[in-house]
């Protein structure tokens, strides 16, 4: 699966949007926001439903062709997300489209639906589907044909009050369950005191940003379009448009705010809502009574949270000093710990993070390498972030319960400026009752920056070792032309990561021995592998 629908891209800014393509849950929803009545439906596609599909299909979803056509729109209306993805491919629940479209009596007609939008008319179709799902696992998916991408989106009034019955329904049944949820119901509770900025001004403080070469959290440039078309930047893809992001926001608040809700078991529970999808200039400029609100976030999280899960030996970790015993960019290492844990192993070993992991926790690597092995390369970020959401609910808890409510952005929360040291306070307390080592930045400052970025390290010839010396496997086999695999298989074989280069010369002639019978399965030793390893030895 591409990065971007993957849940450790969420940064809480740009693009985030893109995983409600695929997450299970999110997929069960359609988007909802207050003004039910009200849908985003693809230009053109309410006047061609109208003039040139033909009748007799219309009439087979209901014999009142206005309430067929409605209902198409709605189906439609599903897919709008999709205009500020790359991905054009949605999942929906076959459960929530015929709670969406039924009938009085029932009736599941969402199929013809699909077969009218499908079948399209002579402009062509209105979608398409790709059936090739696995049951039980994921929803089928779809995208708007070319023609209606191309075409933009336009507000159009529900007037079927069965439609809008239905639409009522799914809001409030959404609504309780966001209730019943810590967070979620915490941001409810907040969002009445939320004022947003006009479009107007944030094009303002967009192009006053991109001035200033101002980049996302993903080291995207922000750049004024200015009705310029992808290619017309030949970096298109490092780019983040002002424009595409105020669209964005006014979709995730034109209608009000959407319910927020809760993701499936890859995200460990993440909550998303209007706020945690927004462009993160955008959400900047928030206030209450006037005023912009705190942003409190923890140093390194995520790193420091995989150090306890797989019980490793650091404590307070943050970027800065990975930078500085690594010699790389903080800006890079920043980056780089945003996707390394959720990577396959091979990917982890080309990252210019292993080297410190390998040599600081050697046996904390040992231990990530077994588990994604065993259960597949996501379950280190989905253990990851079930340990954030339990932080965070327990910290949001505690501030409900003095009054204050905050916005939630993952690993953040905002905050009201009176209430910001208690906010600090109670972050900084409670994730040391989950045995996690970190804190909160303090005023706001951010120990991510470097003055200066330290030069990369350069090139050097590959070191030697005496016999007596120890060496640590994860650096050593890779030089001897080991891939991730069989290094792990030799570090289990031996049970140390850590051994005397002499223990390694024993142990390598002891395989290549042994490889001599039929019945050997354990990793090659070829002769580059022995004169590489004679090439290490002092």
């Amino acid at each position: 699966m591409n990065i971007k629908t993957d849940y450790l891209s969420l940064t809480g800014d740009t693009e985030d949007i893109q995983i409600l393509q695929n997450d299970n849950n999110l997929a069960e929803l359609a988007l909802q926001f207050p003004n039910v009545n009200s849908l985003l439906i693809p230009k053109k596609s309410e006047y061609n439903l109208r003039k040139y599909v033909p009748k007799a299909m219309l009439k087979a979803i209901d014999s009142d062709v206005n309430v067929a056509i409605e209902k198409c729109l709605v189906f439609l209306s599903n897919l709008a997300s999709t205009f500020y993805t790359d991905d054009k491919w949605k999942s929906l629940k076959a459960d929530i489209l015929h709670q969406q479209t039924k009938s009085n009596d029932n009736t599941f007609i969402y199929s013809r639906i699909i077969d009218v939008l499908k079948h399209g008319t002579s402009k062509g179709a209105f979608i398409e589907v790709n059936d090739s799902y696995l049951e039980r696992e994921y929803c089928k998916k779809y995208r708007l044909t070319d023609t209606y991408l191309k075409a933009g989106l336009v507000e159009y009034i529900i007037k079927d009050a069965g439609i809008v019955q239905n639409r009522n329904k799914l809001f409030f049944e959404q609504l309780n369950e966001a209730m019943v949820h810590p967070i979620c119901s915490n941001l409810v509770k907040m969002y009445p005191k939320i004022e947003l900025p006009s479009s107007k001004e944030l094009l303002a403080i967009g192009k006053n940003l991109v001035k200033q070469g101002h980049k996302t959290k993903k080291g995207k440039i922000l750049t004024i379009r200015n009705k310029h078309k992808n290619d017309y930047w030949k970096d298109s893809d490092n780019r983040s448009f002002v424009e595409d992001n105020i669209l964005l926001f006014e979709f995730l608040t034109c209608r009000g705010f959407m319910i927020p809700s809760v993701g499936d078991e890859k995200s460990g529970g993440r909550v998303v809502d209007s706020f945690t999808l927004m462009p993160a200039w955008i959400r900047e400029q928030i206030t209450v009574n006037g005023i912009k609100l705190a942003e409190c976030d923890y140093i390194a999280l995520h790193p420091n949270i995989v150090i306890k899960i797989y019980n490793g030996e650091l404590t307070y970790l943050t970027h800065q000093n990975v930078a500085e015993r690594t010699g790389i960019d903080v800006k890079s290492i920043k980056t780089e710990h945003l996707s390394f844990f959720n990577k396959q192993w091979l990917a982890m070993l080309k990252s210019p993070l292993f080297t410190f992991y390998s040599s600081q926790e050697p046996d904390m690597l040992s231990r990530i390498y077994n588990d994604k092995k065993e259960h597949g390369y996501k379950v280190t970020s989905a253990k990851m972030f079930s340990v954030e959401v339990s932080i965070m609910t327990d910290v949001i808890n505690h501030l409900n319960t003095l009054g204050i409510n905050v916005l939630y952005v993952y690993d953040a929360l905002l905050c009201e400026e009176k209430d910001r040291a208690i906010v600090v306070e109670t972050m900084n307390r409670i994730i040391l009752e989950h045995s996690v080592y970190t804190c909160v930045k303090v005023d706001g400052a951010s120990p991510f920056v470097s003055p200066e970025p330290i030069a990369e390290p350069q090139t050097i010839a590959l070191p030697k070792f005496a016999l007596d010396e120890q060496i640590n496997l994860y650096e050593v086999l890779p030089m001897l032309s080991y891939d991730a695999d069989d290094t792990m298989s030799i570090i289990y074989d031996i049970d140390h990561s850590r051994i005397t280069m002499k223990e390694l010369v024993k142990y390598i002639s002891k395989l290549a021995r042994e490889q001599k019978y039929n019945d050997y399965n354990g990793v090659q030793i070829t002769q580059k592998v022995i004169t590489n390893l004679r090439s290490v030895v002092k």
